[in-house]
């Protein structure tokens, strides 16, 4: 096991990452990306998810949701593709996995998880989905976050449910239950855990916390070298999620969107505390508006 430094994303590092945009291109160039998020109770995540992806720069953003949220969302939001759902209990419905072949098609990264709930019928679908990509599209991304992961970590040897090419976003909550150590253990020990796991997972992990570690299943450690309580909102891991999946779109792989995506990120709630004056009143609706300000920093 690689046990050396992680390596810090710097601006320098994020700037070779980021994907180039010629003054020719069109939306097909850069990307489609899939979006599985929303509940009843939890419409907000999936708005936030779905802004941050389009603000990533994906060409385009489709959003399969419940449909008791198509009419709010589609009255705040402008640019997704609408892809409706079943429903049972407010939530993602299990018959929905019938379409899951049709939502996935022609798509270049997926995100599920956002806002998603825990039910039964919601559980059911994720698992349909994770084995269509395994059968279907092991080689399409696949971003699983929020409650997608706490009903994985439900399942009996769920890292055998993953396709190949899944990103991982635990805060250490949720590390928690994917790993059965204690919250403790976790906390005290983040750089060597998060790295071992990545690895035993072969997976891409992010570990989300002040300095936020991005690990590859390689064995290798990124460390994001900043920290601030702005991020201490609900909300934040849905923006987060989404400009990764938006950077998959594009084309990046997976240690490197999850790197690029945790900085910009974090830059971006920098400047939006800036404008807004103080941590405690800058929501993750002010970090949106600074993720073009923050690339522009680079």
């Amino acid at each position: 096991m690689n046990t050396s430094t992680p390596a810090l994303i710097t601006p320098e590092l994020a700037r070779s990452l980021m994907p180039q945009r010629a003054d020719d291109a069109h939306k097909g160039n850069f990307g489609r990306a899939l979006i599985i998020a929303g509940s009843r109770q939890y419409t907000g995540a999936a708005k936030l998810a779905l802004q941050a992806a389009s603000r990533s720069g994906a060409g385009l953003v489709f959003a399969a949701i419940p449909e008791p949220l198509h009419a709010p969302l589609a009255a705040s939001l402008s640019e997704p593709i609408w892809l409706i759902l079943p429903t049972s209990e407010g939530a993602i419905a299990a018959e929905a996995g019938k379409i899951i072949p049709t939502i996935l098609a022609d798509k270049d990264a997926v995100l599920i998880g956002p806002g998603l709930s825990q039910t039964e019928g919601t559980r059911a679908f994720l698992l349909s989905l994770l084995e269509h990509l395994r059968g279907e599209a092991p080689e399409l991304p696949l971003m699983v976050d929020a409650d997608a992961l706490n009903l994985l970590s439900k399942e009996p040897d769920w890292k055998e449910l993953l396709p190949e090419r899944a990103v991982l976003t635990p805060h250490e909550m949720e590390f928690s239950r994917l790993t059965g150590l204690p919250l403790s253990e976790i906390h005290s020990n983040r750089e060597e855990l998060a790295t071992r796991c990545a690895q035993e997972w072969q997976q891409t992990l992010i570990l989300k916390g002040a300095h936020t570690l991005v690990c590859s299943p390689q064995g290798e450690c990124r460390l994001l070298p900043f920290a601030n309580s702005v991020l201490a909102h609900g909300g934040t891991g849905d923006v987060l999620a989404g400009l990764v999946v938006g950077l998959l779109a594009q084309g990046l792989l997976p240690f490197d969107a999850a790197s690029l995506a945790v900085w910009l990120h974090a830059r971006a709630a920098e400047l939006a505390m800036q404008a807004v004056g103080h941590p405690a009143s800058t929501l993750p609706s002010d970090i949106l508006t600074y993720i073009g300000m923050s690339m522009r920093s680079l």
